[in-house]
């Protein structure tokens, strides 16, 4: 899986802006009270609704939101009987901005009614449009956010049922709407739902594992990887079944790829090639640690095997991994980002550790890393000077 950062997504970073409106100009001909994208017809309600969420994509603003959340409400508040029924655009925007509103909450009981209420306008919607994609995926999305503000609650002792019921069912219902979704549904926001499960994966990874200040996370990674404690949970805990059960790294590589093999836009291409290409990276830290110890660490003189690997087992699963990692991160080169072109080469340089030293291949390898490390660095002022510095030690 790809590394995630530890906490709560940034729940806890989002800060509540401070809003002043009055009701005068909530209710002033219906209109709202923030600025409308200028391709937005003003007169085309539902229009509105869609030109503001988009921009709540783009500014992730509070103000907004509360804005789309008061026009939902006019909107099925002057709903009369015999209207025509409301699109299943509706209830999904419904539903999905008063999930978001959770994000710039601190207080627990709001963050859950936010999460309840938005997935109760959800459901209202699915019982009028059953099939509809876009229902489906905002309801496994709010889900997620209601498993992860569960976490939030959990203490290392704590005995409930396991939320792996509660996540089983989110992931049952993205699948039924990836099957039913079309290219064009396959946008940021669906790649959201999938980058929100690899969140959760790592909060769970992490849970009870003391949290640490940015600054300190950069200083000395090495020795607290090495002194880093596995936290094991009780079979009766909460977490037990998704901190211990691989199934969930499986679906979420398997579905990445399938979002991969139906998704059009360039740029979202290049986000899940990178995305996937990480997450080999990573499966391959185990097998890699293993070889370089069993083959160079003193430590390990006349040790056979390390975490289950003999030592050219564990060479053979890194090469393999890493390669499938360049095939992704190759893909999702981009020739305005030098940052994707240095993942490449430092992917290339694992790979050469592996071969034996001063061979053909580690040579040839090191070689073309050290050739596009210098292009990045050009064109960075020097911002990959320590890793080519490294290379040529």
């Amino acid at each position: 899986m790809a590394k995630r950062t530890l906490g709560l997504g940034n729940r806890a970073k989002s800060k509540k802006q401070k809003v002043e409106e009055t009701q005068e100009q909530e209710e002033q001909e219906g209109q709202l009270t923030v600025e409308l994208p200028e391709e937005v017809d003003p007169n085309d309600e539902l229009g509105q609704l869609k030109g503001l969420y988009q921009s709540y994509l783009s500014d992730k603003s509070e103000l907004i939101l509360n804005g789309i959340i008061h026009e939902c409400d006019r909107l099925l508040r002057n709903k009369k009987e015999g209207d025509e029924v409301l699109p299943a655009l509706f209830y999904s925007i419904y539903g999905k901005s008063l999930n978001e509103l959770s994000q710039f909450c601190e207080n627990t009981r709001e963050i859950s009614d936010f999460i309840s209420n938005g997935l109760e306008r959800i459901d209202n919607g699915l019982e009028k449009y059953p099939k509809d994609a876009d229902l489906l995926f905002a309801k496994a999305k709010i889900i997620l956010n209601e498993i992860l503000f569960t976490i939030s609650t959990l203490k290392i002792d704590s005995e409930n049922e396991p939320l792996s019921k509660r996540l089983d069912e989110a992931l049952q219902i993205y699948e039924i709407a990836e099957s039913r979704a079309k290219s064009e549904d396959l946008n940021e926001e669906t790649l959201s739902i999938i980058q929100d499960f690899d969140d959760l994966l790592e909060v769970v990874d992490n849970f009870g594992k003391p949290q640490k200040e940015e600054e300190e996370e950069d200083e000395n990674d090495e020795e607290e990887e090495e002194d880093e404690v596995e936290v094991k949970l009780a079979e009766t805990h909460p977490l037990h079944t998704m901190k211990t059960d691989d199934k969930y790294n499986l679906w979420w590589r398997e579905h990445t790829q399938t979002f991969l093999d139906n998704v059009k836009d360039e740029n979202l291409i290049k986000q899940v090639n990178k995305l996937l290409g990480q997450s080999y990276l990573l499966e391959a830290e185990i097998p890699t640690n293993a070889f370089t110890s069993l083959a160079y660490d003193d430590e390990y003189a006349g040790i056979e095997e390390l975490y289950g690997l003999k030592k050219e087992e564990a060479r053979k699963i890194s090469i393999d991994l890493i390669n499938k990692a360049l095939t992704y991160l190759k893909a999702a080169k981009d020739e305005e980002e030098p940052d994707s072109w240095a993942d490449i080469a430092e992917a290339m340089i694992q790979l050469g550790n592996l071969y034996e030293v001063d061979s053909e291949e580690q040579e040839k390898l090191y070689k073309e890393a050290e050739e596009i490390l210098k292009k990045a660095n050009n064109v960075t002022n020097g911002l990959y000077e320590d890793i080519l510095d490294n290379l040529k030690a």
